[in-house]
């Protein structure tokens, strides 16, 4: 069975990209974020699903496209109801099955839940002991901020939706933009699990890059990861990775699963030029100004090039 790779990452660190780049190799198939790992069984990840369904949307897609051959409400009923017929199973096998539907081409695999829990991590070395691992990074600045936006964003739409159906007020919780937003618990916790879950990991098998320069120089860094992958390192092969709109997840899904991927990429999926803004740790935080970044964060962030 062929190697998958792990994109290993926060939240808002280009991972839906740079999974979509990667996965336009002909030698590859970028999935959206299953969050498989998430748990030991299916049984146990219903749970998760059941409070946060919009996670359960990649897996549900990733299943109609690879093993029906087409992403529609049909397709997907058909996925969920093949996976409640056994619901003890690991999501280790439901991994295996997706790299059966998906042969001859390997995997690539970018869930941001699966670094916020170490087990997570250690779920995927036990079903893939030979697996490769990307370790893509972002300023813990941009990281934040983008989560910010993110959430500032979502409560919008939610006020909207209230708006028109004050039966709802009840029902929808706003979140603070700035509720449990630090950098220690968006950044640093997340970056500290997979650097020592990476300990454990042959030195061939991982890679770490920044996001940032990825994004502003991929035709510098992609032959790059082809070269380390083991797969064409050809011309046509890595232009076809500055593609990745044309993934069949690069896009809004059915009625019952539209998402799988971070919703600004599945707007504009298209690569597009990139220049890296200089952005310093020592300043107040954006969304908190009587804050700034820890000291661990900084020292963190010089590791990693920051």
């Amino acid at each position: 069975m062929c190697s998958p790779l792990f994109i290993l990452a926060p939240p808002r660190s280009f991972t839906s990209v740079t999974c979509a780049m990667i996965g336009q190799h002909p030698e590859m198939i970028g999935l959206p974020e299953t969050n498989l790992f998430a748990r030991d069984t299916y049984q146990e990840l219903q749970q998760l699903f059941r409070f946060r369904a919009r996670f359960a949307h990649g897996l549900y897609r990733a299943l109609a496209e690879l093993g029906l051959g087409e992403q529609n409400e049909a397709n997907v009923n058909i996925a969920i109801d093949w996976l409640e017929r056994e619901p003890t199973v690991s999501t280790g096998d439901l991994f295996k099955d997706l790299l059966s539907f998906a042969s001859p081409c390997r995997l690539v695999e970018k869930s941001p839940l699966h670094v916020y829990n170490s087990e997570s991590l250690q779920r995927i070395h036990a079903a893939f002991p030979n697996a490769y691992y990307l370790h893509i990074t972002r300023h813990p600045r941009g990281t934040c901020e983008s989560i910010y936006a993110l959430r500032t964003s979502t409560n919008e739409g939610m006020q909207k939706l209230v708006a028109k159906n004050q039966g709802l007020a009840g029902r929808v919780r706003t979140i603070a933009a700035d509720e449990d937003l630090t950098s220690e618990k968006l950044w640093f916790d997340p970056h500290l699990n997979i650097l020592e879950f990476l300990e454990i990991i042959p030195a061939e098998k991982q890679m770490r890059l920044r996001g940032e320069d990825l994004l502003s120089d991929p035709d510098g860094y992609l032959p790059e990861v082809a070269k380390w992958l083991g797969i064409s390192t050809e011309v046509d092969a890595i232009e076809e990775m500055k593609h990745p709109e044309e993934s069949p997840f690069a896009c809004f899904g059915p009625a019952n699963a539209r998402f799988g991927n971070d919703p600004s990429f599945l707007k504009e999926p298209a690569l597009r030029p990139y220049k890296i803004k200089p952005q310093e740790l020592e300043s107040p935080l954006s969304w908190n100004p009587d804050l700034g970044f820890s000291d661990i964060v900084i020292e963190l962030a010089e590791y990693l090039g920051y």
